[in-house]
């Protein structure tokens, strides 16, 4: 379950333009967070999304 929501997460932002990309960063890491509980042990590339999406949202510097 993990490797698909990944892989469905790629490519939807690799897909988004700048009014979709945050709706689909928000959307992934409540799923996520749903699912799992945290959003640890997400790889590296989609944690750097991640964390871009939460400095927009000044929960991170």
């Amino acid at each position: 379950m993990k490797e698909s929501l990944i892989e469905s997460f790629r490519h939807e932002v690799k897909d988004s333009n700048a009014d979709s990309f945050p709706m689909f960063v928000d959307s992934f890491t409540n799923l996520w967070d749903y699912e799992f509980g945290s959003l640890d042990d997400l790889p590296q590339d989609v944690d750097e999304l991640v964390a871009d999406r939460a400095i927009e949202y000044g929960l991170m510097e």
